[in-house]
């Protein structure tokens, strides 16, 4: 299922995007920032940021989704602000509800030992799914107190410390929405982070033992179906 894009909240968030990126670049190569993000060109005159406010403004709103998967793929966001760009964009698009019972069953069976065997593979995924760094902003800035720090810890130096129950509810993942959830499933069964075939059909058909009973699939390919 999907559901419709809230374009309000979608033209937000991007307005907040284009309110650091106008610190990244020089009036000169705002054009071609437009043009990658495949915004309107800017206009003339005016400060680099009203120039790119300007711009957002002209944009229809049926060009909001592919403006913020353009910002997604070539521009370097906070987590939060990644996070809220994917969670607006997916709710538009075919994803399967994943009960939260489904979720921590699964999690209960899953044996990470075969994705920890490529844990640069794995803390990638995590990356781009997950909050795993302090906020500088928040005022803690140490790393030792960060989620990636203690999941290189607990998880992937020492994978006894914890189990995958308890990392998920670390990542957020029993509370999370469904589409970054069946996003992380398709991620964990693909072979960009899990290269060994064997490995993958074991996952696939671990998952799918959880998956089935609430109407939904995933393939070897790393998709979720319902």
């Amino acid at each position: 299922m999907g559901e419709q894009i809230d374009m309000a909240r979608l033209r937000r968030l991007i307005d907040g995007v284009l309110l650091t990126l106008y610190t990244r670049y020089t009036a000169k190569e705002l054009p071609a920032l437009c043009e990658r993000l495949g915004l309107p060109a800017p206009s003339e005159g005016t400060t680099k940021h009203e120039r790119l406010v300007a711009t957002l403004t002209a944009c229809p709103d049926d060009r909001l989704p592919d403006v913020a998967e353009a910002v997604l793929e070539h521009e370097e966001l906070g987590q939060a602000e990644r996070m809220a760009l994917q969670d607006v964009l997916w709710l538009g698009r075919h994803h399967v509800q994943i009960p939260s019972r489904t979720r921590r069953e699964l999690a209960k069976d899953f044996d990470l030992s075969d994705h920890l065997g490529y844990p640069d593979r794995f803390m990638g995924l995590l990356g781009r799914l997950w909050h795993l760094d302090n906020d500088p902003l928040s005022g803690w800035t140490t790393t030792t107190n960060s989620l990636r720090n203690q999941i290189e810890r607990h998880v992937i130096r020492f994978p006894d410390d914890w189990t995958t129950e308890h990392f998920f509810e670390q990542l957020g993942a029993f509370e999370a929405p469904h589409s970054r959830f069946g996003h992380f499933l398709e991620g964990l069964a693909s072979s960009v982070v899990l290269p060994d075939e064997p490995a993958q059909r074991r996952f696939v058909e671990m998952a799918n033992r959880h998956l089935n009973p609430a109407g939904a699939r995933l393939s070897q390919h790393g998709q979720a179906d319902g």
